[in-house]
């Protein structure tokens, strides 16, 4: 199985001139793209960390023309989708999302490629670089459908990709940030996480598929039950997950996966499931 080192040997070592220099060629690829991201960003008070403001005007400005329309007859609630992906893919077509989360680093592009290597070492420039991309498994259907879609990044010493997603170690970090979003081509969704756990990157400990709703539930209550924090999200049948894996150094070949039930967003702010 493969490993995401997140330049662990730079702990060791010390930070190498050619390191930092693919580091920073990293970081100033992203910043342009996020940059683009938030141009095209409109959807519930959630942006880019670049700007946490940018998406509030456009939508306060939507919700007063609306105010002044005549009434309309009711509807079918549409999925709200806030960023423009035909703009993204533009960067580069294996773009399948954008995953931020409110008070870490993580603000990204999610990117699928044919195998789980590529993006490993590859920026979304399609550059060598050892900082590499947060991308989802090879496996999973790129509109997030699965009952589980895994997405992998490195944890880098800088705490940048997902080098801060074990601060949900923390009970009181997970009080104060539980929810991140995602964005896609097809509609938005907040993740309201489940559970953050420490696994052994010897096996597979993860799965896509499951036979059964009960299936499906003991896998989440596994999960749950072995937990850095404790959630009071109840997962119910028919829900899916996103699952966020990076590196971790508590013990040898040691991840940190952090679990979130996909919540579809509509226009409204009406959330699937729930009456107007």
């Amino acid at each position: 199985m493969f490993c995401f080192f997140a330049l662990a040997f730079l702990l060791s070592s010390g930070v190498t001139a050619s390191v930092l220099i693919s580091r920073n060629k990293a970081d100033k690829a992203i910043q342009e793209l996020r940059i683009q991201a938030r141009e095209s960003l409109s959807g519930y008070g959630m942006t880019t960390a670049a700007d946490p403001n940018a998406a509030q005007q456009p939508r306060q400005e939507q919700q007063a023309a609306d105010a002044k329309e005549p009434a309309k007859e009711a509807s079918a609630p549409k999925r709200q989708v806030s960023m423009d992906f035909t703009e993204l893919q533009k960067a580069n077509p294996d773009i399948i999302g954008w995953i931020f989360g409110e008070g870490t680093n993580v603000d990204y592009p999610i990117l699928q490629a044919e195998d789980n290597d590529y993006y490993m070492d590859h920026l979304y420039t399609r550059e060598y670089n050892t900082a590499g991309s947060i991308f989802a498994d090879c496996r999973n259907k790129a509109d997030f459908s699965d009952r589980n879609t895994v997405v992998f990044g490195h944890h880098m010493a800088n705490g940048t990709m997902f080098g801060s997603i074990e601060h949900y170690k923390s009970q009181d970090f997970y009080d104060a940030t539980p929810t991140m979003m995602l964005y896609t081509p097809d509609g938005d969704y907040r993740i309201e996480l489940i559970s953050g756990t420490h696994e052994s990157g010897d096996e597979q400990f993860w799965d896509f598929n499951f036979n059964t709703e009960e299936e499906f539930l003991k896998y989440v209550e596994s999960f749950q039950k072995r937990s850095t924090f404790k959630s009071s999200v109840e997962v119910q049948p028919g829900d899916s997950l996103i699952s966020l894996c990076t590196c971790a150094y508590v013990f040898d070949n040691a991840r940190f996966m952090l679990i979130g039930r996909l919540v579809p967003l509509y226009e409204g702010g009406q959330t699937e499931g729930q009456a107007p």
